[in-house]
Formats: structure tokens, C-alpha cells, sequence
């Protein structure tokens, strides 16, 4: 039978703290929040493991490190209001609950959501709350938010979701191209938006965010 606990420690240890996620209350977070309960009962055994894990047709949960590189970059505060966009595996929204104000989860696959839900409810987190819709176009009756999270990866930008972005917000993603892929932090100054990557980090494509091959003739 496997440790959980032993397993999330190391976790936190080896991969996050070894690998420079070193904010103290994510770290708390992740060493807190078990992550196999969000998983299907045949993964659970991967929790902790460094790679991404399928939770459902094309769906995954992010890997630990991963996961951490997003959550250090969009220095959650108290009281922020969060936008985690694919919310479907629940854990990265019961990390934004322990470090934001309010989560906003949205997620485009229902039967995602509501496992998402009930493992949120199991777990007595009470300030993150369910949205279905594409994920692609945000959430603008939640919005402004100060700070919108991926999680997964896009090929195809992020302009839709930074106009829901308040003053001071960020957005944190991965971004993919030519199978390279890089964290970046946007945020928001006024109309004005700067970026940055934070590093090279890959993640599994959000539904909505995959690129359309370009037609050409045979």
C-alpha cells in the first residue's frame, strides 16, 4: 500500500524546494493538500510521481512541479479573486483556496466539474465555486480577476482571458510552440501589459487552446 503522506512529503522536498518553489505558504499548501484523492482510484497510485496523469479522455493533471512553477509565478495573495481555467482534476483550485480569497473554477467537461465539486466539498473547501463554459473564453461575469491560472498549456495565446484581467492582475500559463514549452507571467498596468518567461516547463493542451494546422495543398 502506498504512503501518501510520505510520498507528498518528498514531493515537497525533491521536487518542489529542490527545483526552486520555495514560496512558504505553497509550500505549505502543497504539503497539505493530498492530491490522490483528486485523481481516479486506478491513478492514484501516480500521485506523486514527477509526470503528468490522465484523469479523463485528453484530460490531466499537471505534474507536482509544474503545478508549482504556476502557482510561485502568480504570487497568490490573501483575498485574491482567481480564475483557475480547467478545473477539471480539482487540485490545482484547492491550492489557489488555501493561498487566494475567492476561486473561481472553470471547466468545460460537467462530469470533470462535479468530481471536481465533490472532492472540493470532501475536503471542506468553502471559497471555490464551479463554472461551466468553454475554456478559451474565460469567465467575464466573474471578472476582473487578479489572477487567472492555466491549468495546462495553450498553442494559441491567452488575448481573450488578459482583458478579464483587473489592474495589477496576472495571468500564468504555459505556453507551447514547435513542442517547446515556457511558463509565462502576464500583467496587467493600466491598458498596459507586459510578459515575461519564467522557464521551460512543458504541460498537457487545454481543450479550446490547441493550435489549427494550417490547410495547404497537397
Amino acid at each position: 500500500m502506498t504512503d501518501f503522506t510520505t510520498a507528498r512529503r518528498n514531493m515537497v522536498e525533491s521536487q518542489l524546494r529542490a527545483s526552486g518553489i520555495i514560496d512558504p505558504p505553497l509550500l505549505a499548501a502543497a504539503g497539505s493538500v493530498a492530491r490522490e484523492p483528486f485523481l481516479p482510484k486506478e491513478m492514484r497510485a501516480l500521485a506523486y510521481g514527477e509526470a503528468a496523469i490522465a484523469i479523463a479522455p485528453g484530460r490531466y493533471m499537471l505534474a507536482p512541479l509544474c503545478t508549482g512553477v504556476l502557482l510561485q509565478a502568480a504570487e497568490i495573495e490573501a483575498g485574491d479573486v482567481v480564475l483557475v481555467v480547467g478545473a477539471g482534476d480539482g487540485y490545482m483550485g484547492a491550492l489557489a483556496a488555501r493561498l487566494g480569497g475567492t476561486v473561481i473554477g472553470l471547466e468545460c467537461d460537467a462530469a470533470l466539474a462535479a468530481r471536481a465539486v465533490a472532492q472540493w466539498n470532501e475536503c471542506n473547501i468553502d471559497n471555490i465555486a464551479a463554472v461551466e463554459g468553454p475554456l478559451n473564453a474565460g469567465c467575464a461575469k466573474q471578472a476582473p480577476y487578479d489572477v487567472i491560472l492555466l491549468n495546462g498549456a495553450t498553442q494559441t495565446g491567452v488575448a481573450p482571458l488578459l482583458a478579464q484581467l483587473r489592474d495589477g492582475g496576472r495571468l500564468i500559463c504555459v505556453e507551447m510552440e514547435n513542442g517547446v514549452g515556457r511558463a509565462r507571467l502576464y500583467r496587467r498596468d493600466g491598458d498596459a501589459l507586459a510578459a515575461r518567461t519564467v522557464r521551460d516547463i512543458t504541460a498537457p493542451i487545454l481543450p479550446g487552446f490547441e493550435s489549427v494546422p494550417a490547410f495547404s495543398f497537397g
